[in-house]
């Protein structure tokens, strides 16, 4: 080994110590990052960057989403700036972007993680990335029509009320009534049901027409 070598080794320890660690050993890649911080950052450019992107990735994948979204706003740039393509033989700007629209997600901020899924989509139709993208305009969508969830709760309530004061009123007291709280009571039971299911049907065919339109 020539002496450039060795001093580029020398210079760049703490990359070689760092690809030493195993690949899905996320805590211990942030821990040694975290350690090593300064190290890091006067190192080569190259070496650097690899080490920064595999550090956010660990971060995201150990679920500090806030602390991901913070990193993934100063790596895109500098991944598109610098024209790096591939890190671990991964794309890495949709690599960094997915995870930040999936860190959006988790942390319900769902406008954002739609808005990031949907470029993505626009990108490179990837099916996991249009997965995504649906199931975020699905639970928006069913933000945004909680009240029918709502109802549907309610009427799964006054069912139950319903049955208890037939038990305990109305066939003890009133049997002439039964028939009339049983028709009463399967009414609201299937009223209940029928709001949950036509929830979920709507909010999926209203999900699945969104993304036919918009991918286009």
């Amino acid at each position: 080994m020539n002496d450039g070598n060795l001093k580029n080794i020398k210079q760049n320890s703490s990359y070689f110590e760092f690809i030493e660690i195993d690949l899905d050993a996320h805590h211990e890649k942030v821990r040694f990052f975290e350690e090593n911080r300064d190290e890091i950052y006067q190192l080569d450019f190259n070496y650097k960057i690899f080490i920064w992107c595999d550090y956010a990735i660990s971060v995201f994948e150990l679920g500090r989403y806030q602390e991901f979204i913070k990193l993934a706003d100063e790596l895109i740039p500098t991944v598109i700036k610098e024209n790096i393509y591939r890190i671990r033989d991964v794309d890495i700007y949709t690599a960094l972007l997915f995870r930040k629209g999936a860190s959006l997600y988790n942390i319900n901020k769902l406008e954002e993680a739609e808005y990031i899924f949907s470029e993505l989509c626009k990108i490179e139709k990837d099916i996991i990335h249009q997965k995504a993208w649906i199931q975020t305009m699905q639970r928006i969508l069913k933000g945004n029509l909680r009240y029918l969830q709502a109802i549907s709760v309610l009427l799964f309530i006054l069912t139950a009320v319903i049955i208890a004061v037939e038990l305990l009123v109305i066939r003890n007291f009133y049997p002439v009534f039964s028939q009339h709280f049983e028709m009463f009571r399967i009414g609201t039971f299937i009223l209940g049901i029928a709001a949950l299911v036509g929830l979920e049907l709507y909010i999926r065919l209203k999900s699945a027409k969104m993304f036919k339109t918009r991918i286009k």
